[in-house]
């Protein structure tokens, strides 16, 4: 297994910083499947260390995946962010995971990671996975101490990681409001994985709840909830996270 810095262009002239945890280089002529991860909002391509510690344990399953920072956030120049940035980062991501010589590609979205995947053109994936997504809004206090003097001029936000604080405006609300949902959630035809926990109050289980009962109603779309989980899961949630995503790809990808 290897670890790999990669750089990739994104359209805004800048370069998305990212991290390749290779499976093995024994056969570069057959790529094995990939799976792309999708930080949250204040968060970055580690999010705690949680998305390095799920790249590890499927490289021992046989998958490469690829963690970035999106633009504004990680170790990226600071510009303000917005859900139809991050959806045109994903699908440069997306583009040059393909001109890497992968074919089978799944992607994550954690938290606000979620509605930038279901947002992105991505045409071709072969399934779909959500932790904990922000598909419907809703305002922590905190978070309503963030957004109150968006009016004023851009805020900035603490970052969770070791980065500067992230910058967001007016057009991160109001692009946000713009997107439509629903109706993306219901044409998510391909297999989807919802994983939430129980006691998370950024997401709420109940929205998480009305955005699955929106998908298309089969056996290749599943909920789980992992019992007592709170919005920023780690040590034996975070393998509660990882166990129905690793089954989950052995079966779709």
């Amino acid at each position: 297994m290897e670890e790999r810095k990669v750089l990739i262009p994104s359209t805004n002239g800048n370069e998305l910083h990212g991290v390749l945890f290779i499976t093995s280089e024994e056969n570069n002529s057959a790529k094995p499947p990939i799976l792309i991860m999708c930080h949250g909002f204040t968060g970055d391509k580690y999010e705690l260390g949680r998305f390095p510690e799920t790249a590890k344990a499927l490289n021992k399953e046989g998958y490469d995946v690829l963690i970035f920072d999106f633009s504004g956030s990680g170790e990226n120049k600071r510009e303000p962010i917005t859900l139809s940035k991050q959806a045109t980062d994903l699908e440069n991501v997306y583009s040059w995971v393909q001109n890497q010589g992968y074919s089978r590609i799944a992607v994550l979205g954690l938290s606000y990671g979620g509605p930038t995947v279901l947002k992105a053109n991505l045409s071709g994936i072969i399934t779909y996975i959500f932790w904990a997504p922000y598909f419907f809004v809703h305002s922590s206090e905190d978070q309503t101490d963030w957004f109150k003097d968006l009016n004023k001029g851009p805020v900035k936000i603490p970052s969770s990681g070791d980065g500067e604080p992230i910058v967001i405006d007016l057009s991160f609300m109001t692009n946000f409001a713009q997107f439509r949902i629903k109706p993306s959630l219901k044409k998510l035809v391909p297999p989807t994985l919802i994983v939430q926990g129980t006691s998370d109050e950024a997401v709420p289980l109940e929205l998480t709840r009305k955005a699955f009962q929106m998908l298309p109603k089969d056996e290749n779309h599943k909920l789980v909830e992992i019992q007592n989980a709170t919005h920023d899961f780690d040590a034996k949630f975070l393998i509660e996270f990882i166990n129905p995503t690793v089954k989950w790809l052995k079966k779709y990808l």
